[in-house]
C-alpha cells in the first residue's frame, strides 16, 4: 500500500473521497444533556420568561425550546441598552428595546447569564 501525497489529488479525487466517507461514517448522535449527580441539564425551563445576557448582546424573551447547543426564545426582544441592569430586572424598565418578529435561537456558548424576567416581556420598539 503507497502513501497518497494529498496536495496530488484533484478536486474531483477529494469529492469521492468525502462520498465515501459520508457512506461509512455514522452520522453523530445528538450530545446528551449533560446532568450531573441527578440535576436537570438547565436550571431554566420552556415557558420561562428570561432575560439574557451574551458575550456580545442582552435578550428578552419566552424560552421556547432548550438544545444542547441553543436556547430559543418567542416573544423575542435585542435590548439594545438596558439602562441601569438592577433597576431593569427590579422594574421591567428598559432603554432601548428592538423586538424580534419571530424569535430568535441563541447560542448557549455565548451566554453570560440568565435572569428571571418578572415582567410583561418588550413588545413594541424603543
Amino acid at each position: 500500500m503507497s502513501i497518497i501525497d494529498v496536495s496530488d489529488l484533484t478536486l474531483r479525487q477529494i469529492r469521492q473521497i468525502r462520498e465515501i466517507q459520508n457512506l461509512l461514517l455514522p452520522i453523530a448522535p445528538p450530545v446528551p444533556a449533560y446532568e450531573p449527580q441527578g440535576l436537570p441539564a438547565s436550571p431554566y425551563s420552556v415557558g420561562d420568561a428570561v432575560f439574557v445576557r451574551t458575550v456580545t448582546y442582552h435578550y428578552t424573551g419566552r424560552i421556547s425550546a432548550i438544545y444542547p447547543g441553543e436556547i430559543s426564545l418567542a416573544d423575542a426582544a435585542w435590548i439594545a441598552d438596558s439602562g441601569q441592569f438592577s433597576v431593569a430586572l427590579a422594574t421591567g424598565t428598559l432603554a432601548e428595546v428592538e423586538p424580534y418578529p419571530a424569535g430568535v435561537v441563541i447560542s448557549r456558548g455565548a451566554i453570560v447569564d440568565v435572569s428571571p424576567w418578572a415582567h410583561p416581556l418588550p413588545r413594541v420598539a424603543k
